[in-house]
């Protein structure tokens, strides 16, 4: 069985170990000839950033200069090393396990983590640190303390040895914290912040030569530019076109991933068509020409196919889920969850979100729409579709993310009707659809949330609205592969939108794929409730005549769904009528 590197980060156990490895060695080069040393990059999590700092590592370190054939050889770097290979002393910090319950935690997390990977250097590097330099690093009081008392020792010989910094997830605490405890996250990188003291003693040791070169990973630049001040050497790569796909993984690589796991030519095609919906489509520079999958999400698929010679009834790995559905800590910052719950109807009603890109945020004193839509982009919640000449249009980069907002929104409206959902199995009202051809169950649910919500929550209501509400409940539910104002071509010049429809959803076998169209009345206006059903009837059937991929579907039943207020009728068409 080919061995899939899923959760595995570090660079030496990859390759001793047998585990199929895309080369992006040839990067390191890149950087290398860059003429700035102190380089920020940034991507969503589970992209792959965790295993190029192990790259990194092995790489630069001194103490791995016996094994670099063995770990290199094989690939780009190997066959053209660089000047500087193996010439450092590594340092290195990751920041991803630090606890966040409160301010006293946060700051003793990361105090216990700097003091244990400098004396964990210590260890690599013996001969530069005396018995006093440990003893005054372990009883150091502040991150800043550690990193003077490590900086001094190293300085005595920092002519033949520097130090290339490594810091892996440097804002994963401060993002947990930023999300609900603003005042904190500002306290910890103000002015006399130890976050912010932490990265002036980094300045100073590139200032005395010691730190001779940076590569820091994380998310977002909130906090990087939060530090603008006391850390203002930086350089931010993460936008520019050499660096779109320095991680994550390019169609052809995804292909090559699945011959390795067994997928036949003759699957080939229909198994990337549905890996290309549910896990591509990132893009990370406005001017890149190639869309990238999402790497962990793809080793997941490939790891199942593996195992189990079949596409996974779950696509959506548990572990990636539990990161985004952070999402909506996302829209809480500042305490502003109404306000960017607007933006977040706005995705879904018109499928994108125009702003400015935003490279430097200024939190402390500005939060408005360009910084929330842009921060959603930083954290792969949307990604770049175009660049006219002012905006920059960003959508939803592929299903994955698209089920998890729509999953989101369900949450809200659920909260908003006081609708007990931890009571309530969607899935089971979505299978009488599926296996009975049996509407009901989604109507009567969809109605009960109506009747609940307050008139507030229904301002400007209308047909948009039901079909985002009805739309959520079946991606909550995950049974069908759903498509929202699905485009259809019913001449060579008129193009019409089907509201909703559901697809089979491999590996499930439903016995109905369904095509709904989904019209509103006000309650004032229920007399004129036949002539809506008659016009939807009729719009539907044009759509089914015009259209071959609706034509070429197996056991289609189409239904007129119109809300009056919040009654809910529905009425299947008889697809064998002219």
């Amino acid at each position: 069985m080919v061995k899939l590197p899923y959760g595995i980060s570090n660079f030496e156990t990859l390759v001793t170990d047998g585990y199929v490895y895309i080369d992006r060695t040839a990067y390191l080069e890149q950087l290398e000839r860059m003429s700035q040393r102190y380089l920020f990059f940034l991507r969503p999590r589970r992209f792959g950033k965790s295993l190029f700092l192990s790259v990194l590592q092995y790489y630069y370190d001194i103490r791995h200069q016996n094994k670099f054939n063995r770990l290199f050889g094989a690939y780009y770097i190997g066959q053209h090393p660089t000047p500087l290979a193996n010439q450092f002393l590594i340092l290195k910090f990751d920041f991803s396990q630090i606890e966040t319950h409160s301010f006293e935690r946060t700051y003793q997390g990361f105090l216990n983590n700097v003091k244990e990977s400098v004396l964990t250097f210590t260890g690599f590097y013996p001969n530069f640190f005396t018995p006093d330099t440990i003893e005054t690093i372990k009883n150091s009081s502040s991150p800043a303390a550690i990193l003077q008392s490590l900086l001094r020792s190293v300085e005595t010989d920092a002519e033949r040895h520097k130090i290339y910094l490594l810091i892996d997830e440097y804002d994963h605490f401060a993002n947990e914290i930023l999300s609900f405890r603003f005042e904190e996250f500002t306290k910890m990188v103000g002015s006399n912040g130890f976050v912010r003291k932490f990265y002036e003693a980094i300045k100073v040791g590139t200032q005395s030569g010691v730190i001779d070169r940076i590569f820091v990973s994380g998310v977002s630049p909130i906090t990087l530019d939060s530090l603008t001040s006391g850390f203002n050497i930086s350089t931010n790569i993460s936008l520019k076109k050499g660096f779109n796909s320095m991680v994550g993984f390019k169609e052809k690589e995804v292909e090559f991933i699945l011959q390795k796991v067994g997928v036949e030519d003759a699957k080939m095609g229909q198994t990337l068509a549905l890996m290309r919906s549910w896990y591509n489509g990132y893009t990370f520079s406005e001017d890149a020409e190639e869309k990238l999958y999402n790497s962990d999400m793809v080793l997941y698929f490939a790891l199942e196919y593996s195992e189990n010679g079949k596409i996974p009834a779950q696509l959506l790995d548990v572990n990636i889920a539990s990161d985004y559905k952070k999402i909506r800590r996302i829209f809480q910052i500042k305490n502003q969850e109404k306000i960017h719950l607007q933006y977040l109807n706005e995705l879904l009603e018109t499928g994108a979100l125009r702003s400015d890109l935003v490279r430097l945020f200024e939190i402390e004193h500005r939060f408005n729409r360009s910084d929330f839509i842009s921060l959603l982009y930083y954290q792969g919640i949307i990604t770049i579709a175009e660049r006219d000449m002012l905006t920059v249009k960003f959508k939803m980069p592929n299903y994955v993310i698209k089920e998890l907002y729509y999953q989101y929104f369900h949450q809200i409206i659920a909260e908003q009707s006081q609708t007990t959902t931890h009571q309530i199995d969607l899935s089971d009202k979505v299978k009488a659809l599926a296996l009975h051809n049996d509407l009901k169950p989604v109507i009567d649910y969809t109605q009960s949330i109506l009747t609940q919500l307050s008139n507030r929550d229904k301002r400007n209501f209308g047909e948009k609205y039901i079909k985002i509400i009805l739309t959520s409940i079946f991606f909550t539910a995950g049974i069908y592969h759903i498509k929202h104002e699905f485009e259809v071509q019913k001449s060579s010049t008129e193009r019409g939108y089907v509201d909703v429809l559901l697809l089979a959803r491999p590996p499930f076998q439903v016995k109905r794929q369904v095509i709904l169209e989904v019209k509103y009345l006000k309650r004032e206006n229920a007399h004129q409730t036949e002539k809506i059903k008659e016009e939807a009837t009729k719009q539907l059937k044009s759509y089914l005549k015009s259209d071959n991929y609706l034509q070429q579907l197996e056991n289609l039943s189409a239904y007129v769904v119109l809300f009056v207020g919040n009654e809910g009728i529905f009425e299947q068409i008889n697809l064998t009528e002219k």
